[in-house]
């Protein structure tokens, strides 16, 4: 394999890496397609049982006239979706989204009578599991959101290597490229595993403790497609940095043997 060709494939997968880990990144954070449909998880709230969660509403009222039927929660917003599954708004990108879902229900309480019966936020009456656990999530969303910034950060610091590895031959340029590549490969990893782990606990709590009320959670399939994606990019940049020669290879050819003349 010529090293040409490596480098080649050393900026194509570091651009591939960077430019997928960028679209998860920026998913669910404003009213586009397909940005608004890339979120990290879904809580389905179209089998939600008003008069379990707040009970004294009437029974008569209509779910969608009061809450909307999907939240699509991204890293650092959510969109909210009807019941026909289109996306109406999302928030504005506002940092770590934190898993609060007394106050995702209460913020997006649409009706004024409603919103008269609560007094406060405790006022849904929702179990706490949740609400011990939060600091654990809290502390694994902000694991999940630094690295992938750090993945991203470092897909362009390896995707530069490649060019500057292209002009100049250094050894030195070509450790550092190949550790930047891994650590790039390493981070990304590390946020698509800490986002599957995380939300799968949280979607185990809600079928254990809220399946009554009819709320549920789906991961994501679009995001993680997409982060999965990254890493896989990421990975082959790094196994390509492996074969990167330090020095270009120099071809040896050995000079014509003088002929010997006798002696008379």
């Amino acid at each position: 394999m010529s090293n040409v060709f490596t480098l080649f494939c050393t900026m194509f997968f570091s651009f591939a890496a960077l430019i997928l880990a960028c679209v998860a990144c920026a998913g669910s954070t404003k009213n586009y397609t397909p940005i608004n449909l890339i979120y990290v998880a879904q809580i389905n709230l179209s089998k939600m049982d008003l008069t379990k969660v707040i009970p004294d509403i009437s029974s008569s009222l209509e779910l969608s006239s009061v809450l909307p039927s999907y939240f699509n929660i991204g890293l650092w917003s959510y969109c909210i979706e009807n019941s026909a599954k289109k996306v109406t708004s999302c928030t504005s990108p506002d940092g770590i989204e934190k898993f609060n879902l007394k106050s995702l229900l209460y913020d997006n309480i649409q009706d004024n009578n409603v919103l008269s019966l609560i007094d406060s936020v405790a006022s849904l009456i929702l179990p706490d599991k949740l609400e011990k656990d939060m600091t654990y999530y809290n502390d694994m969303a902000k694991c999940m959101f630094i690295t992938i910034i750090i993945g991203i950060c470092l897909s362009f610091v390896s995707l530069v290597f490649s060019f500057c590895r292209s002009v100049f031959h250094l050894r030195l340029i070509t450790f550092f490229g190949g550790f930047i590549a891994f650590l790039a490969f390493l981070s990304l990893l590390i946020s698509v595993g800490t986002s599957m782990a995380t939300y799968i606990y949280i979607r185990h709590i809600l079928s254990d403790n809220y399946g009554d009320y009819g709320i549920s959670l789906t991961l994501g399939k679009s995001y993680l497609g997409v982060l999965w994606g990254a890493v896989v990019a990421a990975f082959f940049n790094f196994f390509c940095w492996c074969f990167v020669r330090a020095t270009p290879r120099v071809m040896y050819v050995q000079p014509p043997m003088m002929e010997k003349r006798e002696m008379l």
